[in-house]
């Protein structure tokens, strides 16, 4: 293709599908905290989804998908630690007071360890692990069981990262 050809390509493309015009309007004007602002909101919808005697009908699937979209837009691996931080907070917020089927609860658990494997390989684990850490040891965040649940992967996780310090 010829670079009209090619223009007149992304033109099209911009045109036809709402992900590109937003990917081609973010590379132009990057702006991370609203990027992070509405997939945080997407992600606090999602968890929101309740059905009759206190049900969560949150689907980790739809979650994990948000997160996948939102990495795609090479935020930064910062931006990205922070969006799985506030979904695990909110999620221990909503599971205080709702159940939260075993689906759910292990996806959740799986953020752990992405948080583990992203901050290991940017070299920001011990900061990380002390927020993970606080996070975890909230009382008034989550149930003991799922604050629980949740240590125990980041043990396990810890068990078979080795550390990027330790790399070099």
């Amino acid at each position: 293709m010829d670079k009209s050809q090619l223009l007149e390509l992304i033109l099209d493309v911009y045109d036809a599908r709402k992900e590109a015009k937003e990917y081609f309007e973010f590379f132009l004007n990057p702006d991370v905290a609203r990027l992070q602002a509405k997939y945080e909101a997407a992600i606090a919808k999602e968890l929101d989804r309740v059905k009759r005697g206190g049900y969560c009908k949150a689907r980790i699937s739809v979650i994990k998908k948000l997160i996948k979209e939102f990495s795609s837009f090479q935020p930064g691996f910062d931006a990205e630690i922070e969006l799985l931080f506030y979904t695990i907070g909110y999620a221990m917020a909503a599971e205080s007071h709702l159940y939260f089927p075993d689906t759910l609860t292990r996806g959740i658990a799986a953020l752990i360890k992405r948080i583990v494997e992203i901050a290991d390989s940017n070299y920001v684990t011990d900061k990380t692990l002390d927020r993970l850490g606080r996070l975890l040891s909230d009382s008034k965040a989550g149930s003991r069981y799922f604050r629980k649940f949740l240590s125990d992967e980041l043990t396990s996780c810890l068990n078979v990262v080795t550390p990027a310090a330790k790399r070099r």
